[in-house]
């Protein structure tokens, strides 16, 4: 019993360690930008977009956040930039601890905004 709280314990601190590793976001978007990217011959879309705050980001990152517009969390992470773009409001970033949509910019792993007015 006494082993299997330990290896459940263990388990819950390396992925804690995962979620406090990765940098975070917040504040008005600062900059927006669509990118043209070749991936095995073919273009694909990807985002790049600042906002004012981008705190601890992993090594590879520079202080902007980058993700692929082509899956289906990339589009609805887009519609929520541009929403909060366009109406002025705050965004709250989780970074993904990765710079896999770009080899300089954090990726997201989620964005929100608040709806209360």
């Amino acid at each position: 019993m006494k082993n299997i709280s330990i290896l459940t314990l263990t388990l819950f601190l390396s992925m804690l360690t995962n979620v406090v590793m990765a940098g975070t976001g917040s504040g008005k978007i600062t900059h927006l930008m669509v990118h043209d990217k070749v991936i095995n011959g073919e273009n694909v879309g990807v985002i790049i977009f600042d906002v004012q705050n981008h705190i601890a980001p992993p090594a590879c990152s520079s202080h902007q956040w980058a993700f692929d517009v082509n899956t289906a969390p990339g589009k609805a992470m887009y519609s929520l930039l541009l929403t909060a773009a366009a109406q002025g409001k705050d965004v709250w970033i989780y970074g993904a601890d990765d710079c896999n949509a770009w080899g300089d910019r954090e990726r997201p792993y989620n964005i929100y905004i608040s709806i209360i007015k």
